[in-house]
């Protein structure tokens, strides 16, 4: 019978590693919508509408 106190394992252990996969995919979304957001800005600035 096994034991009902273990929590099961979702994903496999990971070691500590400084960027995994899905931190340097967070991060990589975030500089690109930042880029682009920037970008949108420069191409119609608020205050020019004025």
């Amino acid at each position: 019978m096994p034991d009902t106190m273990t929590k099961p394992l979702a994903e496999p252990e990971e070691g500590p590693a400084r960027f995994n996969k899905r931190r340097l995919v967070r991060w990589i979304a975030i500089l690109t919508i930042g880029i682009i957001l920037v970008l949108a800005v420069w191409q119609e600035p608020l205050y020019a509408r004025f």
